[in-house]
């Protein structure tokens, strides 16, 4: 790609400053975030590297002021959402090897009841509904205590509606997802995903449950019963379920995370090695037919066409059309299918307590506008 060296410079400069903005504001407002890199790439090639910030920044219940350590490239945050992303990849990967995707998206078409026992008396919900959210699932799983029997609890979580008629967006399902993993495979869910996606990409610093120290993870929301949450999965449901989860959980550095994205914009291919089939990426990026509840389309665990995902293909036809998922942690992906531009965003804008939702939707959109036009 063709750029004049200084209208690069000079679309960085901004880009940097609108995040320094955000980290720094000028106008006495709090602090979006404490943490944050962002990471823009054209075809493969990075463009701009930013990381700011501390890992925390926070005061405690004696008044004093406690600050974490300088934000890097290798700074782990907790993805969120962005869980089910990388779930998403591991399923159709489990999928395609068991010949679901044979025939696209109708493959999927399969009760879950095949493989969740609980739910055999229930009409029929397939992975398709779930992977779409269209389930007929509750949003959230409202009994989300920790303890002994989480799990058994959560299993009598039942469709608060028909599968099929309406877009609500539903951890639950996702969660439901892993369930169905498991039994398939007689295998964990983390390390399904970790032998399906992270080590045939060699994402070596994403995972679930992280160890490290805690001045390598950016810290997240002082939360009532669990203090200061840092080096733990920010999610509730997740949390109270052991921290495994096919709704949340994963922890990753930018730098993975563009790993993965670039698998996706790629068609499934890294380093040369086919890691997702073509027909996987295209369920993850064509929006399938139905309901939706959103400025969106909704693909298989992945969203099309959000408003900021449109701002990583300014001009022209946007053909195909961009996808990516969020996390409400503050975490961002967006990528041109088949094209160039890939981005990714880390914060932990619900640092040291929620923010407001408008302002940081307000900052990815002109931060995915500003990363469009490097």
């Amino acid at each position: 790609m063709t750029e004049h060296p200084t209208s690069r410079a000079t679309a960085t400069t901004a880009l940097r400053d609108h995040v320094l903005g955000a980290l720094h504001p000028g106008d006495g407002s709090a602090p979006l975030f404490s943490a944050v890199v962002v990471l823009v790439s054209d075809a493969g090639e990075v463009l701009a590297r930013e990381a700011h910030g501390l890992t925390a920044d926070w005061v405690d219940e004696s008044g004093t002021r406690r600050r974490g350590a300088p934000v890097t490239g290798d700074t782990l945050f907790d993805l969120a959402s962005i869980t089910k992303s990388f779930v998403t990849a591991a399923a159709l990967a489990e999928f395609a090897d068991r010949g679901f995707l044979e025939s696209g998206r109708e493959g999927l078409r399969i009760p879950v009841k095949e493989w969740l026992p609980e739910y055999r008396e229930l009409p029929a919900v397939t992975l398709l509904d779930v992977l779409t959210h269209r389930a007929g699932l509750p949003s959230e799983w409202e009994d989300n205590r920790p303890g002994p029997d989480a799990w058994g609890r959560f299993r009598t979580v039942l469709p608060t509606g028909p599968a099929g008629t309406v877009h609500a967006y539903s951890c639950v399902g996702f969660i439901w997802l892993g369930l169905c993993l498991e039994a398939m495979t007689g295998t964990p869910l983390d390390e399904i995903v970790g032998d399906r996606i992270l080590r045939p990409l060699g994402l070596t610093n994403t995972g679930y449950r992280p160890s490290i120290p805690l001045d390598g993870v950016a810290a997240t929301e002082i939360q009532p019963g669990r203090g200061l949450v840092h080096g733990q999965v920010h999610d509730e449901t997740a949390w109270a379920l052991g921290g495994v989860s096919g709704n949340a959980g994963l922890f990753s550095t930018a730098g993975d995370l563009l790993t993965f994205t670039e698998m996706l914009r790629n068609g499934g291919v890294h380093e040369g090695d086919q890691v997702l089939s073509p027909g996987a990426v295209g369920l993850m990026t064509t929006p399938v037919p139905g309901p939706v509840s959103g400025q969106y389309e909704q693909a298989v665990g992945l969203r099309v066409g959000e408003p900021w995902h449109h701002a990583l293909a300014p001009g022209g036809l946007r053909i195909p059309v961009p996808a990516g998922h969020g996390g409400y942690t503050g975490t961002a992906f967006g990528f041109v299918p088949g094209g160039r531009r890939s981005v990714v965003l880390l914060t932990n804008r619900v640092h040291p307590h929620r923010g407001e939702d408008d302002r940081f939707a307000a900052f990815r959109q002109r931060l995915m506008e500003l990363a469009g036009g490097l």
